[in-house]
C-alpha cells in the first residue's frame, strides 16, 4: 500500500514542489521506503525510491541531484566513474600478469 505524505516535520512534502510542482511523496508500506512520484508522468507516476528512512533535507538534495534537468552532469559522472574503474581493472590485470611472469622466470 502507498500512503501519500502531505505533512511532515520539515515540510519536505511541500518543499519538493519547489523542484517540480507535480512531485509528491508516498510511503510504500510493502518496501518500507519513501518514493517520489510525479503526477504529470504518463504510464505511471513513479520517479525514484529514496534511500533515506526519514524525510529531511537529504531528500531534496537527492531529488535535485537525480533530476532529469541534470542528465548531462549525471551521465558525465557515470562516464568518469566507469573510466576510473576501467583504469583500475587494467592496472590490476597488468599487475597480475607481471607477477605471473616474474614467478615463471624464477622457476626457470
Amino acid at each position: 500500500m502507498k500512503v501519500k505524505i502531505t505533512h511532515d516535520v520539515y515540510e519536505i512534502s511541500k518543499r519538493i514542489k519547489e523542484i517540480d510542482r507535480d512531485y509528491y511523496i508516498v510511503y510504500n508500506t510493502s518496501s518500507g521506503n519513501f518514493e517520489v512520484h510525479n503526477s504529470s508522468e504518463k504510464g505511471g507516476s513513479f520517479c525514484l525510491s529514496l534511500p533515506f528512512k526519514f524525510l529531511d533535507e537529504r531528500v531534496l538534495n537527492h531529488v535535485l541531484k537525480t533530476s532529469t534537468k541534470n542528465i548531462e552532469k549525471i551521465l558525465d559522472e557515470i562516464d568518469r566513474e566507469n573510466k576510473l574503474k576501467e583504469n583500475a581493472d587494467k592496472s590490476q590485470i597488468e599487475n597480475t600478469a607481471n607477477q605471473m611472469i616474474e614467478d615463471e622466470l624464477k622457476n626457470l
